[in-house]
């Protein structure tokens, strides 16, 4: 198999509750916003899904489902984090289409102090779920926190040794959050103009 600079779990489990649907069949353009996800993640890395088999043959990934179904984000990536290899791990949520194709420049950036990498925005605003982690990092702070079923991202990376990296307008254009049919409409248009 050939070697990856890291992996990458996609989350696109979600209760889309803001949202009024399942925001990962969500279509921007033509296509499912997960698809628009797994088309923008870098080569270097392996994928891994957190959710039902987007059926999307351009990319090749895994998929792995959290047990119960619906225990938010840090049990999906205590899921996946069992099919992982690789000592560099990825978070990106589904509703987020244009944020893969950034997680390369996190990788460059990371150093071996860090215990994970994230962009922030011009609000102070961090961005766990557009991340690069240590895999070991992360098993502990999932270690500490027990049963991930519902916990919160905050109380995962509360520990952690973060490298921020503040986004430039350009990267904090792409990094559009679809949780309401309004910010699809926003998408839309950012994807216009590509």
């Amino acid at each position: 198999m050939e070697s990856k600079a890291g992996s990458i779990i996609v989350l696109s489990g979600g209760t889309s509750s803001r949202f009024g649907a399942d925001k990962s069949q969500a279509i921007l353009g033509h296509q499912q916003l997960i698809h628009h996800i797994l088309m923008g993640i870098p080569k270097e890395f392996e994928i891994i899904i957190v959710g039902a088999d987007p059926l999307f043959t351009p990319a090749s990934y895994r998929c792995v489902q959290e047990s119960p179904v619906g225990g938010g984000p840090v049990a999906g990536i205590a899921a996946a984090l069992e099919l992982c290899v690789s000592e560099i791990v990825g978070v990106l949520a589904t509703d987020m289409p244009f944020a893969g194709a950034h997680m390369i420049h996190l990788l460059s950036a990371m150093t071996s102090h860090d215990d994970a990498i994230m962009y922030v925005d011009s609000k102070g605003f961090k961005q766990p779920l557009a991340a690069l982690y240590r895999r070991e990092s992360l098993e502990n702070a999932l270690s500490k926190i027990g049963n991930p079923h519902g916990a919160s991202m905050r109380s995962l990376i509360s520990d952690l040794n973060i490298h921020e990296v503040q986004m430039s307008p350009e990267i904090e254009k792409a990094m559009i959050d679809v949780d309401t049919p309004d910010d699809l409409v926003v998408a839309m248009e950012y994807l216009a103009k590509l």
